[in-house]
């Protein structure tokens, strides 16, 4: 095997995995409120029922004319299964290769989570307004068991993200409104590759570890823009755009293996720092609420995401430069992800059967950022076939159906609660490493759901 591949084959899955877990295209995470779940947050950046409006547009604090909060959980229960058959090589005594492969299968490896959100807007005066968010744009967690026989593939993983997004809005009239906000994200990673326990091929290895990555951390700034345009008294259209965030991660590296597998004059990390820079796309929001009449209203909302900049996670090793042309951990390339940009479009429908009570349901479609087919180069190199989409992205186009609802206690006090079920198709995976001996996987998702049960609390002075 070449050098530089048993290098990046022995941490492309744990990296990798930092991109997966969440229930939307990519690790993007949706769930901002409860009032929006209901409606598959279809024009979640224009209604404004409550607060949460300025999670997806800054413009938002101008719909109130007195301070407003809201207060959330969103608990998302995902169940990600795969199997496939999983081939180990391995020297046959006569100087050619031999091979040993098992079917296994892993089952719900991806985490449950509960997402928190919390708003206010505070109106200063008939045209000035300000506002703060907090809520989170991506995460995830994936948990392989011990008994899976890829663990040197994908291990587990956690990635973790808040955003905290203080605002100002400005309206020019009763028609037109505008803000600006200021987003300080908190990005955090804990990520692990292992030998399998009951290593089957060389059992004195078993649960030795290959990479662990932990204490990753890093904050990072960026903003985002909103407008609102009120056509009329019934209907209203919202835009917001919101500019990519770039950690650069830097944290603990420590293995088993590494760099001592492909740089025997090296020592082997043990909490040697490393960077890694984490490119989180920028998106547009497009939303329109039309209210028919007393009783009847509909939204509709599409949202770009630049998938497109996500190419390649790399990460930078100062302990581990060697002064030649042969630096394999500076960069070390983890995984050529090459996402793709897509859209996500979603319609609601909401029903008024009185004035203290709403009712909604939604549906949403949210393309894949994960290519189809196989990554060429990979595959050239290796081998074997090596497809874009992983074991730790196993993303998929998905669908939204949703259902919810909101009471109006009295004036001050109102109460959301929403419910959806997420679904996707079935999708083939191929992945190679070389660590701790070369590895194939061929199989494919088997399922890909999640139930999100979300609730709010708003209250206005």
């Amino acid at each position: 095997m070449k050098k530089n591949l048993v290098s990046r084959a022995a941490l492309a899955a744990a990296i990798s995995a930092a991109s997966s877990g969440s229930m939307a295209a990519g690790f993007y995470l949706q769930e901002t409120s409860g009032v929006g779940l209901g409606r598959a947050f279809a024009a979640e950046n224009t209604i404004g029922d409550n607060a949460s409006i300025l999670a997806r547009n800054p413009a938002g604090s101008a719909l109130f004319d007195t301070i407003t909060l809201s207060g959330g959980l969103t608990y998302i229960d995902p169940e990600i299964d795969v199997a496939g058959d999983i081939t180990y090589l391995f020297p046959d005594g006569s100087g050619g290769l031999g091979s040993q492969t098992f079917f296994d299968t892993a089952k719900d490896y991806a985490s449950d989570a509960f997402v928190p959100n919390g708003y206010i807007a505070v109106p200063i005066d008939p045209c000035w307004s300000v506002g703060l968010a907090l809520f989170s744009n991506y995460g995830l967690e994936t948990d392989f068991s011990s008994g899976w026989l890829a663990t040197n593939i994908n291990d587990k993983s956690e990635l973790l993200t808040v955003n905290i997004a203080p605002s100002v809005a400005y309206k020019f009239n009763e028609q037109f409104s505008v803000g600006v906000a200021a987003n300080f994200v908190y990005a955090d990673a804990k990520l692990t590759t292992k030998v399998p326990a009951n290593f089957p091929i060389v059992p004195a290895l078993s649960n030795d570890s290959i990479l662990r990555y932990d204490d990753a951390d890093d904050w990072d700034v960026s903003w985002s823009l909103g407008a609102l345009w009120n056509i009329d008294e019934r209907t209203r259209l919202g835009i917001s755009y919101h500019a990519e965030i770039d950690p650069d991660l830097s944290g603990n590296l420590s293995s088993d293996f590494l760099p001592t597998a492909v740089i025997p004059t090296l020592p082997l990390f043990d909490d040697a720092r490393a960077n890694a820079p984490l490119d989180l796309p920028d998106t547009l929001e497009l939303g329109l609420y039309h209210r028919f009449n007393d009783q009847w209203g509909f939204a509709a909302g599409l949202t770009w995401t630049d998938w497109d900049d996500f190419e390649t996670l790399e990460a930078f090793v100062p302990s581990a430069r060697t002064g030649t042309d042969f630096e394999p951990f500076n960069p070390l390339v983890f995984r050529e992800e090459n996402f793709e940009s897509g859209f996500r479009y979603s319609i609601a429908a909401e029903y008024y059967p009185c004035d203290q009570v709403t009712w909604r349901i939604g549906y949403a479609y949210d393309e894949s950022a994960a290519r189809d087919g196989l990554n060429r180069a990979e595959t050239a190199e290796t081998g074997f076939p090596v497809t874009w989409r992983s074991l730790a992205i196993p993303d998929t186009d998905r669908q939204w159906v949703t259902f919810g609802g909101t009471y109006e206690y009295d004036q001050h006090w109102s109460f959301d609660g929403g419910l959806a079920y997420l679904w996707g198709d079935d999708e083939t995976i191929q992945e190679f490493t070389s660590i701790p001996v070369p590895t194939v996987f061929d199989g494919q998702t088997t399922n890909t759901e999640a139930w999100l049960l979300g609730g709010s609390v708003n209250y206005k002075f």
